[in-house]
């Protein structure tokens, strides 16, 4: 499992700090999984329509998992997504591309990342498929938070 470390930083005055280690998702689908502009445009509907779901600015900064590499500087989104009914944490890390579509990067927290190392591949990518789908199709089965870079105007 490879990792990418991504720190968290709110604007408001307590500036809390948070570091958090998500786990490279190539592997599961022999690239990086392609997520629809569609899927990012109905989760802004969403947002504005929920108070289950908000948006945010934390990314501080982000280290890539080969050689330490500073990524911050790219369109990255991070979905953090509670389930409800099960009371588990999933966290997508998603850069974004020109064309508006997403790449999925990464996964976590660890436990979710180690869960899917343990499944055969393809179940592990109708797993994480099927989670980011709910996301925007159960409103009510999740509290989800969308985390944008701090350096965004």
């Amino acid at each position: 499992m490879t990792p990418w470390k991504i720190i968290l930083k709110t604007s408001d005055d307590s500036a809390i700090k948070r570091e958090l280690e998500l786990y490279d998702a190539k592997s599961y689908f022999g690239g990086y999984l392609r997520i629809k502009r569609s899927y990012f445009n109905e989760l802004a509907k969403i947002i504005k329509m929920t108070k289950n779901y908000s948006t945010g600015r934390a990314i501080e900064k982000v280290i890539g998992p080969e050689n330490d590499e500073d990524w911050t500087l790219n369109p990255w989104m991070l979905i953090i997504a509670k389930d409800n009914e099960k009371n588990k944490t999933f966290n997508f890390f998603i850069k974004r591309e020109k064309d508006l579509s997403g790449l999925l990067v990464a996964i976590g927290p660890k436990p979710y990342a180690e869960y899917n190392n343990s499944q055969n591949y393809s179940e592990a990518r109708r797993g994480i498929k099927r989670i980011i789908n709910y996301i925007i199709a159960y409103l009510n089965k999740f509290q989800c938070m969308v985390l944008l870079p701090n350096y965004l105007p």
